[in-house]
């Protein structure tokens, strides 16, 4: 409201706003336990409508403002953006505290804009995740322009100062040049507060957008007709697994299950022949512009939910907002669920391969040249990725405190052979030991989360390593992301940049030796001032257990029996376990 209120003034252009749903306000501008409504009038707000207090993610709030708006202050051209959190395709945007949350869900969000009684000339989403196929296709009949985010936003959010001024001196431009204006100063006004690595936004012509859910559920009805054998299902799995995927990942951070759909396509294309040409040309006719940063260069404008890691509740969600009954089929073949009969009517079930069909089947040994060696015997056609665990074995305290998880082996996937690359050393953050787990594998690029407090808050720490050369690299550290609310599946808006000043300590969790409990310590700890560095560095001495961890396309996980390795005065020594010998 400050940055709008600052851009020119313009007789053509006037901008309305409702506020609601939230306890506390950071202005003093509004105030009262109620719905108001806002004009900006000569860099002033001014209170024009106030309403009793409702849900701001019911569609009839939405859709009152709406149609007040329109009858009220009538226009050639309506614009609307919804500035809040956003949490992806499933749980919508717009979360309303003071009513446990609640969102607009994309059928909600639809049924707000058909209230307005006007066509949008574009709609915008100030929140995180929201540009996905599902959301396009939700208002595309009330609109003809969409700007959105595949991947979180800062909590600044857009430049309103620079696309209001745009507005003043070009009242007639359409959503596409508007939208542009908006993603370039976006993207700029990220750049300039360093949060432009993960920084994404498009513009969406939404004329286009019943071309590409055709072609897409085209490509859904071939990749159901592939799942069935194991060889061309683990190739479309793990390429879309491998695909770009948005807001957070892990267990500590939630799941978003959010992935680019033209990553998806271009990592599948070997088993989609028959249509993945026709998605991808539907989808670069739909987006008409997008901007991305240097950790999101897979970003290709919208995105589409796969079940990354989702359970029966929210897939029963995605199947009442997905605008492909072929896809649902499809998703409900690989998840070992049942979508409601109403959501794939039409469509016949799909038969895919299973998990109980294949085992991966699996040895280790040392050989003679001391690497700790793994040996894939059966299954390999289902193994999707090959990590390995690292574990400080404590002693005195009778404990295994985890290291992280990472992928730098040797791997020899024709052969099913894979080595580890240990080489007595382990990432560290301004020479702190941590704790990364891996989250993302691009061609040029790791994505890390890592557990921290940040003045005294628990967290996550985004971290990237990125590839110089063939052989040579570095890292780099992003800040710092919340990640979702396990229970509204609301994204936390901000990837919080780290400032001097900030208090940055470590977390590990480490396993009790004989009972198998899990404690979460604290360890150590450093002030920022200036860039943080993180780089390996050479691990104390002690011994180290090292297991493999194998993940096969049907989400299985299989855990090698483990090793000891020693670091000693730069020396590496391996040996094997106790249980292992």
């Amino acid at each position: 409201m400050e940055e709008l209120a600052a851009s020119t003034a313009s007789d053509e252009v006037r901008f309305v706003i409702q506020s609601g749903g939230t306890y506390e306000w950071w202005n003093d501008i509004i105030g009262g336990n109620a719905i108001q409504r806002w004009v900006l009038s000569s860099g002033e707000f001014l209170l024009a409508d106030e309403q009793p207090l409702s849900n701001m993610g019911d569609a009839k709030t939405l859709g009152n403002f709406l149609s007040w708006g329109v009858s009220s202050f009538p226009s050639d051209n309506y614009m609307v953006i919804f500035w809040n959190h956003g949490g992806g395709s499933v749980s919508g945007v717009a979360f309303d505290e003071l009513y446990d949350n609640d969102s607009l869900d994309l059928n909600e969000l639809s049924e707000g804009l058909s209230m307005a009684g006007a066509e949008f000339e574009l709609i915008g989403f100030d929140a995180c995740l929201m540009a996905s196929l599902e959301t396009a296709a939700a208002i595309a009949p009330y609109g003809n322009y969409m700007v959105a985010s595949e991947e979180y936003e800062p909590g600044e959010g857009w430049a309103y100062t620079a696309f209001a001024d745009y507005l003043a001196n070009n009242p007639t431009a359409d959503g596409e040049d508007l939208g542009k204006v908006i993603c370039d100063s976006y993207y700029q006004k990220c750049a300039q507060t360093d949060n432009d690595a993960m920084a994404t936004l498009s513009v969406v012509n939404l004329s286009k957008v019943d071309a590409l859910i055709n072609s897409f559920s085209a490509m859904a009805e071939e990749m159901s007709g592939v799942s069935g054998d194991i060889d061309t299902y683990r190739s479309l799995i793990s390429g879309i697994n491998r695909a770009e995927n948005y807001g957070g990942n892990t267990d500590e951070e939630g799941y978003t299950n959010m992935v680019d759909l033209g990553d998806l396509v271009m990592n599948t294309q070997d088993v989609l022949s028959d249509t993945a040409d026709e998605v991808l040309d539907a989808l670069f006719d739909a987006v008409v512009y997008n901007v991305y940063g240097s950790s999101r260069k897979n970003a290709n404008g919208l995105s589409v939910f796969f079940p990354i890691n989702s359970d029966s509740s929210e897939l029963e969600g995605f199947a009442r907002i997905a605008p492909s009954a072929e896809y649902v089929r499809f998703v409900e073949a690989i998840s070992d669920w049942t979508a409601p009969a109403e959501t794939v009517a039409g469509t016949e079930a799909v038969d895919s391969v299973s998990s109980g069909d294949y085992e991966v089947d699996f040895y280790t040994y040392i050989d003679e040249d001391a690497f700790y060696t793994l040996v894939i015997d059966s299954g390999l056609e289902t193994v999707e990725s090959v990590q390995f665990a690292l574990y400080y074995m404590d002693y005195e305290y009778n404990e295994y405190m985890l290291m992280g998880y990472d992928n730098d082996i040797e791997a020899y996937w024709d052969d099913g052979i894979f080595l580890d690359n240990f080489r007595g050393v382990w990432p560290a953050i301004e020479g702190c030991y941590c704790a990364p787990t891996l989250i993302a594998e691009e061609d040029d690029y790791n994505l890390y989360s890592i557990p921290i407090l940040l003045n005294g808050e628990q967290t996550n720490l985004r971290a990237v390593y990125i590839w110089d050369s063939d052989e040579e690299g570095h890292f780099e550290v992003l800040g710092a992301w919340d990640g979702l609310d396990s229970e509204t599946g609301m994204s936390s808006r901000e990837l919080i940049k780290l400032k001097d000043g900030d208090e940055i300590t470590l977390l590990f969790y480490a396993t009790d030796m004989d009972s198998g409990e899990q404690v979460l310590y604290e360890t150590d700890s450093f002030t920022v001032s200036g860039e943080v560095v993180m780089e390996e560095i050479e691990l104390f001495d002690g011994e180290y257990l090292y297991t493999f961890q194998i993940v096969d396309v049907f989400g299985g996980e299989y855990v090698s029996e483990a090793v000891i390795l020693e670091c000693d005065n730069g020396e590496i020594y391996i040996y094997e376990t106790e249980e292992n010998a």
